[in-house]
């Protein structure tokens, strides 16, 4: 979706933080209906429910609380998986690099948010599709 027809839609503005609160963070996003899991040996572990789709840097507010995150990289380590030094809890994940031969939406820098630490969302609510991280 182009950044004028993003725009164009009903734009709601979501609160998330980690299970303690000491990193919490704004979004902004049309109405979240889905989610996605990805069978990646990590995402397993950790029960990440995953946006369907990316976030620009541009579409968070500041991060409140990211001196206390930690990162966390494993395999071919384009994916930052950053998680609470306190709680434990990976309120989101961001983008490290891509191959240069990837077509996707994913760039450097965009996040998939953890929609199980969103407030105003019920996970067990929405419509979940998977992603075959292991084939990757």
């Amino acid at each position: 979706m182009t950044r004028e027809r993003l725009e164009m839609v009903d734009q709601r503005t979501y609160h998330a933080s980690c299970h303690c609160g000491l990193v919490r963070f704004r979004f902004k996003s049309e109405e979240i209906t889905r989610g996605c899991r990805c069978n990646c040996s990590i995402c397993v572990r950790k029960g990440f429910v995953a946006s369907a789709g990316y976030f620009a840097p541009e579409d968070l507010e500041p991060i409140e609380g990211a001196s206390f995150l930690s990162l966390y990289q494993f395999g071919d380590k384009c994916v930052n998986h950053f998680f609470c030094r306190k709680c434990g809890i990976c309120p989101f994940q961001t983008v490290a690099g891509v191959p240069a031969t990837y077509k996707g939406p994913a760039k450097p820098g965009y996040y998939r948010i953890n929609l199980g630490c969103v407030r105003e969302l019920d996970v067990f609510a929405l419509d979940i599709g998977i992603i075959d991280g292991r084939s990757f």
